[in-house]
């Protein structure tokens, strides 16, 4: 026959009690383990809306007034182009504008010049080749200036001709008129010079 067990309460094993300890570990930590994986994310959450978000709307906005500064510079260098152009125009203008000034100086001393040696020839109504020679010498003078290089020297020698002619005017006419008609062909080629230039 068999006798029967006596159990007693101390005498549960100690192995039945150790599993559901370990198992009440393992819920804290896998808590713990949620509780701060919450909080982290809730902490990428607030980084990510404090300082992440206001950069990237702080770059959209650069990045716009980037878009229209360079829209600017494109519209800024079609206006230096242009007025590059009109720069260009405006010195081929004054370039024009001289020739056109030194062609009137020469016109008009060869018109005073005409007049002076027809008054000298005793053409009456033209009036005395003095003063016309007078204007010869202002016109000469002033594209003197306005000329460069050799021409200048050029306009030098037909003052010194026009010099020689007003000196002779009185002492001796027929010399004075040889000298008005060097000097007149000598305003010719100068003229011949500044259109052919």
């Amino acid at each position: 026959m068999t006798e029967p067990v006596n159990v007693l309460p101390s005498t549960v094993s100690p192995s039945s009690s150790e599993p559901s300890r370990f198992r009440m570990w393992l819920r804290r930590a896998l808590r713990w383990t949620t509780g701060l994986l919450v909080v982290f994310a809730m902490g990428l959450g607030a980084t990510w809306l404090a300082q992440v978000r206001p950069l990237q709307l702080q770059v959209e906005a650069l990045e716009q007034e980037r878009a229209t500064l360079e829209a600017q510079v494109a519209d800024l260098k079609l206006q230096v182009d242009a007025m590059e152009a009109l720069q260009a125009e405006n010195v081929s203008l004054m370039v024009d504008q001289a020739r056109l000034e030194q062609q009137r100086l020469v016109l008009q001393a060869m018109t005073a010049t005409a007049q002076a040696q027809l008054a000298l020839a005793g053409g009456s109504d033209v009036g005395a080749p003095g003063p016309l020679l007078a204007r010869v010498e202002a016109y000469l003078a002033a594209l003197q200036e306005v000329l460069a290089g050799s021409m200048q020297q050029d306009v030098r020698d037909l003052r010194d001709r026009l010099a020689l002619a007003a000196g002779e005017l009185t002492s001796d006419p027929f010399a004075a008129q040889r000298d008005l008609e060097i000097l007149a062909n000598g305003l010719r080629m100068l003229e011949e010079q500044l259109s052919g230039a």
